[in-house]
């Protein structure tokens, strides 16, 4: 049972614009933690049966959360961290065998998200399970929440919010606590 649920809600339909959410549960009762602004995909937030690869929205669901990962040293996290390198990439080639997955290497995939970033954009950020398992070919891939550019530019599909609410959310994730995201359309 979660005991870290992590809400997302667009500000309204076909909007890039939301609101981060982070609830704990202590003594049967939800507790607010952490509430921020946030960007999402430029098409908004859409059902999960209407994704595809390179569509530009954001994927509503429930989800697990997978590693955090960033450029340095590991931050003050409960979470699985991995430190990016220059050969780390995101297999978003539909037609790989790797599709979806954080590789650490060469690899033949036709495309691929780039890691570390020359923008920071990725310089903290945390996996999002989403099409993770099972994998469904063409159904987006790469989604995280991370840092954003700034409030009024969307990202491609992730979550993006600025740096210091990125590091209370990830100061404040527990793997023993089974977080969740809640990605809800308006």
């Amino acid at each position: 049972m979660a005991l870290q649920i992590i809400i997302v809600k667009a500000k309204g339909k076909n909007d890039f614009k939301g609101i981060i959410k982070c609830y704990e549960k202590k003594k049967n009762k939800w507790k607010d933690t952490v509430s921020c602004e946030c960007v999402i995909g430029k098409k908004g937030i859409i059902p999960f049966k209407d994704k595809v690869e390179g569509d530009m929205a954001t994927p509503s669901g429930v989800y697990t959360l997978g590693f955090v990962f960033g450029y340095d040293n590991k931050p003050n996290t409960k979470m699985e961290y991995i430190r990016l390198t220059d050969k780390d990439i995101w297999i978003d080639d539909a037609c790989h065998p790797l599709y979806n997955q954080f590789v650490r290497g060469p690899v033949n995939a036709k495309s691929y998200e780039i890691m570390r970033r020359t923008d920071n954009l990725y310089k903290l950020g945390i996996v999002i399970n989403y099409n993770r398992e099972p994998v469904i070919k063409n159904k987006g891939s790469a989604i995280f929440i991370h840092i954003w550019e700034d409030k009024k530019t969307p990202t491609k599909g992730c979550i993006a919010t600025d740096e210091h609410h990125i590091k209370s959310i990830i100061e404040w994730l527990n793997p023993d606590k089974s977080p969740l995201i809640i990605i809800k359309q308006p």
